[in-house]
């Protein structure tokens, strides 16, 4: 056995102690809160439903337009349509291999933008609105009974071959349908034709004006009201007990880079609040208690700079800058929308809009050592196959080599899974772990309810509420001493936290920020 990974498998035994204790002291659930919630998103959604159908029909005339066909969404939104989808999937190296994963898109990325052009012209035709009428045929049944000799009906009944079963003859009216959004590059390639996915048509929104980008902000949040509403509220009422307490499962060894998943339900990927209220419905079992949610602030730019004994990182959190600001200065957004850019380029992100490539330009020469790190990175998975962090986790690349490109295969995985997996799997847990055992000396009537990511969330007795901030700030701040002990390596990047309680896990209110 490798000595090295002795400390990482004492947490997580630990961790497992600590996770079964959250799991047997459940999530209390106001089921009355959660019916609101859930009437309340099917109507905007049903709202959404009728808005899109409408701008469909106005895009396409009388064609009929599936909202959950990627093939008839690409077909709106880009007014053309894939020809031979065999050919077109051969060309761009589409669909899955034979073992099951998705095909690497090698050949999308070596087209040039005029050979791109020429066979999306070639390959693709445009589409035309179109002019409903009842089919004369079968009088708009879709199905006819064939003559007999004798000029009466038979009894067999056939699909009528010229409406093709709809019961209506569809006649284009010459003007171009759909929304006329242009492909930028190969890599907005489908397999139904082109991409429809929430992040590409996030991406092209300033691309868009008119009925176009009405259509588009429609679907992003009718699709995730969808995608809510099945995964949360559905997860939420098919494990909540009798009592209204949910015991979400914790699991330590599903995703490659150690971070901590859950399932029945997933709280891992819980909404914010600014997106969808789902968080609302977790309350305290106890009378006029709190939930208290302690998050450690921009935790995995602050492990990244300390990987990669980044100067400029350390001068920018020790001055206390405001990293997802910068990232939105840069992009032209909100800062709430730069934070899904801000650590992307460290994890080695390089694809996006202009502006977001503006960005992950500026992040490199900004932050040269985290830059220079991940190319020691690449040397190392290329070279040893292994990537051993401080903690003594290690990462195998057993097919690691470099490409003609100057880069390692993987390279997103290599730059990512180092600053994921020390952030949350080995420096959260330290704290949880430290936070229950403090917990359980003291006889607290509070529990420790859940954890996200980089954050831990309490359900507090009210007579316990100083105590549980005071301890839970304690055990959050613990790191530099708590890696020393563990480890051997003191993390010196200073670390930032944020307390907020309230009477659910949505309507919360700061208390301390470190």
């Amino acid at each position: 056995m490798n000595n090295g990974l002795i400390p990482t498998l004492k947490l997580s035994l630990e961790m497992t102690d600590t996770l079964a204790r959250i799991e047997q002291q459940e999530l209390k659930i106001n089921i009355q809160t959660l019916g609101g919630i859930e009437k309340e998103y099917q109507q905007e959604m049903d709202e959404l439903e009728v808005r899109l159908n409408e701008l469909a029909r106005e895009a396409m005339g009388d064609t009929p337009v599936n909202l959950s066909s990627p093939d008839d969404r690409s077909i709106l939104l880009y007014s053309r349509r894939v020809k031979d989808k065999p050919t077109w999937s051969r060309v761009f190296n589409l669909g899955h291999e034979k073992r099951g994963t998705t095909m690497k898109p090698k050949l999308r990325t070596r087209m040039k933008r005029g050979e791109f052009n020429a066979a999306v012209r070639n390959m693709t035709e445009v589409v035309q609105k179109t002019r409903g009428s009842q089919c004369s045929a079968c009088r708009g049944e879709g199905r006819v009974s064939p003559l007999k000799k004798d000029g009466t009906l038979g009894k067999a009944i056939r699909v009528c071959k010229p409406c093709s079963g709809t019961g209506v003859i569809y006649v284009s009216t010459g003007e171009v349908a759909g929304f006329k959004l242009v492909p930028r590059d190969p890599m907005d390639t489908a397999s139904a034709g082109f991409k429809t996915d929430k992040v590409t048509l996030e991406n092209r929104q300033t691309d868009l004006s008119g009925d176009a980008y009405d259509f588009v902000v429609a679907y992003v949040r009718y699709n995730a009201l969808r995608t809510y509403l099945s995964t949360f509220v559905e997860g939420m009422k098919n494990n909540v007990d009798e009592n209204g307490f949910i015991h979400p499962e914790f699991m330590q060894c599903v995703t490659a880079t150690g971070r901590l998943s859950s399932r029945n339900p997933n709280f891992q990927n819980m909404p914010r609040g600014n997106t969808f209220a789902i968080r609302k419905v977790v309350e305290s079992r106890f009378e006029n208690g709190f939930i208290l949610e302690g998050d450690y602030s921009q935790l995995e730019f602050r492990v990244a700079g300390f990987l990669a004994k980044d100067a400029q990182a350390y001068i920018d959190v020790n001055e206390g800058t405001d990293v997802h600001s910068y990232t939105a200065s840069i992009i032209g957004c909100s800062r709430q929308d730069a934070k899904a850019h801000t650590f992307k380029p460290l994890y080695g992100g390089v694809t996006g809009t202009d502006a977001q490539q503006r960005y992950y330009r500026a992040f490199k020469e900004k932050y040269e050592g985290v830059t220079v790190w991940h190319e020691q990175l690449q040397r190392e998975a290329v070279q040893k196959r292994l990537i051993t962090l401080p903690s003594g986790r290690q990462y195998a690349f057993p097919d690691a080599r470099w490409t003609k490109w100057g880069t390692a295969t993987n390279r997103t995985a290599i730059c990512n899974y180092p600053v994921q997996g020390f952030a949350t799997a080995d420096l959260l847990p330290i704290a949880l772990v430290r936070l229950q055992k403090v917990f359980m000396e003291e006889k607290l009537i509070s529990v420790i309810c859940n954890t996200v990511h980089d954050s831990i969330v309490v359900d507090v007795h009210p007579s316990e509420k100083d105590t549980c901030i005071k301890l839970m700030a304690d055990a959050m701040m613990s790191l530099p001493e708590e890696t020393i002990s563990r480890y051997n390596v003191k993390f010196d990047m200073p670390v930032g936290i944020e307390l907020k309680i309230g009477k659910n896990w949505l309507d919360l209110e700061e208390v301390l920020t470190v």
